[in-house]
Formats: structure tokens, sequence, C-alpha cells
């Protein structure tokens, strides 16, 4: 028996963008299926001509790789589309599966990016969270392709899933659809929304043709006309492929259409010690020399790496990891952006999906490393996926790294306890009021995001007379590290990795 794997793109004649898009689906596919033929097929007929006069790749259409794969004598095959929507390329796409069904045991396609409900949520969570530091406060507005199959709906409905994600006005324009940009313009004017700079980026795989011209480029495009209707646009020229949190979506799809070749359902193949093990992995506080041997160790034995962002780059224990072990750059990465959020319920929703994703590899054997800053164990966002395969069967191990406020009270030179002194660690979701009463060393936890409350109920204190000794420090270990000796100086702290040391000072008789 012999699998493959055949993905289908529209195709790109801008080869910059087709290797950060499609190839690098490609290899991350080829990296979780490593026993399996990975093939490509393009089905534009004008890029294939494009490829093999320009560059000359002899890239091939869907119904012309799937009789390739039979000619390897391949029995069995997923079809795995990178296409947006189940528009007509899609349609096309299964056209020529059911004309070679007859060729394979068993052949099974994968959805499109956007298929269902939860894919809408899914991918207007990945956009906004790769988008949001870039944009700011400003309008964005994607560009899609369009299409005069009944699909063209899909685009509507991806555009109020991003706004209730996002909670602020983002607009999805096509190119070739029944929403055009002037559509746009009309509903941001009724929204008071005018004269202001707005952001443009492509809802599409790759950032080719259309980003380049229909979007940016100087006539008649997305950006001349919505200058000349008085706003300032800038253009992300960046496929949605490259956005590893958007690309996951489209795997997640691809792990499916796998289970339904091998067969596998929920109450199938039940795990036992000899499947997959998941890691819990803290790499420290942001010196990558703090890192120990074990970890090191456990990192490059693992085949996934599991971070709890949208990507490696804003990623903080990534970054750390990368410093002190090369090979972890080699090893596909699953991004699961952890919520920020206190409703109870929608957290389990989005940690279940989580750990589903996750579930997914352990099936398949895998050894999966999800890296956190400092230690696993302290705050951390591993638990919750540790308490799940442990609950389910799998093997969950905690491999131990440097906590933030043993590497803060390091840098300071002060000691956290000594003799019959508590020590109290304190997370910066805690009812500051109430933490005063406690005796010893309080250790505030991340307290960049109330950083002021703290500042603000410390000062009441020392002007009622108590006495502390305050010492800070902001990403500890990293480049950007700050240290702080004084409540003055906290108070121009704004850094999400703080870790605050209060120590009540005796006052003398």
């Amino acid at each position: 028996m012999k699998k493959a794997i055949l993905i289908v793109s529209f195709g790109t004649t801008y080869t910059d963008t087709r290797t950060k898009n499609i190839t690098a689906i490609k290899q991350q596919v080829s990296m979780l299926y490593p026993d399996t033929i990975v093939e490509e097929a393009v089905s534009s007929t004008i890029v294939r001509k494009h490829m093999q006069e320009k560059e000359y790749i002899n890239a091939k259409s869907p119904l012309e790789a799937l009789i390739s794969l039979k000619e390897q004598d391949v029995t069995q095959v997923v079809v795995f589309p990178t296409h947006v929507i189940d528009g007509i390329e899609n349609n096309q796409m299964k056209n020529a599966v059911e004309e070679c069904r007859h060729l394979f045991d068993k052949i099974v396609v994968a959805d499109a990016l956007l298929a269902n409900a939860d894919d809408y949520t899914d991918v207007a969570k990945a956009l906004w969270e790769s988008l949001k530091e870039l944009t700011g406060n400003s309008v964005l507005i994607f560009m899609g392709h369009g299409t005069e199959h009944m699909a063209d709906s899909s685009y509507r409905v991806m555009e109020q899933a991003l706004r209730a994600y996002a909670r602020k006005p983002v607009y999805i324009a096509t190119v070739e659809g029944k929403r055009t940009i002037q559509d746009v313009i009309n509903d941001m004017r009724e929204e008071g929304i005018v004269n202001t700079g707005v952001f443009l980026a492509p809802l599409m795989l790759v950032a080719g043709d259309h980003a380049n011209n229909d979007m940016a480029g100087d006539d008649e495009s997305f950006a001349t006309i919505l200058k000349a209707n008085g706003y300032t646009p800038q253009c992300v020229i960046k496929g949605i492929g490259e956005y590893p949190a958007v690309r996951q979506v489209y795997l997640s799809h691809l792990q499916k259409a796998v289970k339904a070749l091998e067969n596998v359902s929920d109450t199938d193949n039940l795990p036992d010690k000899k499947s997959g093990i998941l890691y819990g992995i803290g790499v420290g506080t942001g010196n990558p020399k703090q890192m120990t041997l074990q970890e090191l160790e456990v990192i490059k034995s693992c085949d996934l790496i599991v971070i709890p962002a949208v990507s490696k780059e804003e990623c903080y224990a990534y970054r750390i990891a990368e410093q002190a072990c090369s090979e972890i750059s080699t090893k596909p990465v699953l991004c699961m952006p952890f919520p920020m959020i206190k409703d109870e319920g929608k957290l389990e929703i989005s940690h279940n999906k989580i750990y589903e994703a996750i579930e997914e590899y352990l099936y398949q054997g895998k050894k999966i490393g999800m890296i956190t800053i400092g230690d696993p164990s302290i705050y951390s966002t591993y638990m919750y996926m540790h308490k799940r395969a442990r609950a389910n069967g799998w093997r969950a191990e905690i491999v131990s790294g440097v906590p933030s406020f043993c590497a803060v009270a390091a840098r300071l030179g002060i000691s956290l306890g000594e003799k019959g002194e508590e020590i109290h660690i304190i997370p910066s979701s805690d009812n500051i009021e109430n933490t005063f009463s406690y005796n010893g060393t309080l250790i505030y936890m991340k307290s960049g995001r109330g950083l002021k409350q703290l500042v603000k109920a410390l000062r009441a204190r020392q002007e009622a007379g108590e006495m502390y000794e305050i010492n800070a420090v902001s990403n500890c270990g990293m480049d950007s590290e700050k240290v702080y000796h004084s409540l003055e100086e906290l108070e121009n702290a704004d850094v999400y990795l703080t870790t605050v040391i209060v120590k009540r000072k005796k006052k003398n008789n």
C-alpha cells in the first residue's frame, strides 16, 4: 500500500510568494508525513504555462498529477487543496478527482480553507492576531478574489467573523466578486470612517498578481481608489499562507482527510503507552544560557514544536530556544495562540480545540514539545494541554525551566526567603489589596497589565506609613531587560513580562 498527498493550488507567477506560501506548506506537510509521497498540482492553465516558459518548471494540472501518482503505483491519495473557498477552482479539482477515482483503492479530498463555521472563527482569529500589532488603530481591509460561484457569499461571512473576533470594523472587498472596494468605502462612510489611514492585505494564499496590481498597483487598484476617496492606504504584500496560524487551519483539514483515508474514527486506535508523547518544556526567562541540558535534549528529540503564539517571530519562548538549540529551526511548528479572555466557557472551548489539534499528532505517534517561558508548572498555558493529554491516556511530561522570580532575584542579587520567611507568588489577576495581608516576600508575576494598579496600591500603602523594599525586572535575561529599584522607577514600566518583588521593611522603634 503506497500513500500520497497531492497539494493543489491555483498557483502564481510570482516566484518569491510561491516559495513563502505554497512551498512552505509543502515542506511542512512533508515533515509531518515523512513516509508519504507529497506532490503538487497547479490548477491555473495560465500559471502552468508561465512556469513552463519562464521558469522551465513542468507544473502538472490536478488531473495530470493524479495520473502521475497512479504511474508511481500509489494506491491511496489525499487531495489537499489550498483554495480559500469552495468555489469554481475547488469544484474543478473535485471533478478531476472523480474522473480518476477508479485509479486508486481510495481517494479522499480535504476541505478548502473556509468550509464550516469553526473555520471562519479560526481563520478570523489567526488573521487578526497576526496583523493587529501592525495595523494598530487603523482600519483593516482584506482583498479576496471573489467568484461568480455561489460560494462568493463566504467572503461576507468571513467579514462578519473578523468583526466579531476583532471587535472593531474589518472589511473584505473582492476583485471578481459581488462586494467591491467601492461597496466597502460606502460602508466605511456610513460608519463614520472617513479621511483616515487604512491597511490593505490579501485574503489569498499568495501575494501574487492580484495583490501587487489589483490591490497595490497604480492603475485603478484598491489603493488608488481609496486615495481618491480621501483615505491613506498602506499595503501588506503577504499571502495568508505566510501566517503559521492560518497554515494550521489548512493542516487541520489535511489531518481530518488523512484520518478518513485510514478509516480512523474517534473511537479507533485508542492511545497506548507506545503512542505519542507530549512534553511541556520551560526555556527559562530570556537568557538562552539558562536552558538546561535536559531541555536541549528533549527539544532535539521532538518531531513537532508547539508554540502558544501566532508565529515563531512573536513567541518569546521560541526566540530564546532558537539561540541555544539551532536544531529547533529544522522542526515543523504548530502555532496555537491562546486567547487572553476571562470567560470560562469560551476558554474551555478554545483550549479543547487547541488540544484536539495537538492530539491529532499524538495519534501519529509524534513526540511533541510545547515550549513556554519560565517553568511549565507556574502559571503556564501548557498545563491546560498537559491535563487533557493525561486524562486521555497519553504520556505527558514536564521539563523544568528556570522560573522568572528565581532569575529576577539572581539578577537583583537578593534573597527571596531566609530562615522562616514566607514566599508568596501572586498572579497579575489576583486582588492586590488582599495580598498585603500576607507575611514575607510578595512576588507579582507577569504584572505588566496590572502594573499601574499595583503601583497605585503600593503608593497608598507608603503614604499610610508602611515601608517596602521594592525591586522589579522587565524581560529578564533578554536584550530589552530593564531593572527597577524603587516605586518611582517602577512607575515608568509598562512591559507585560515584569516581575515585581516586594518586601515589607520593619519600622525602627
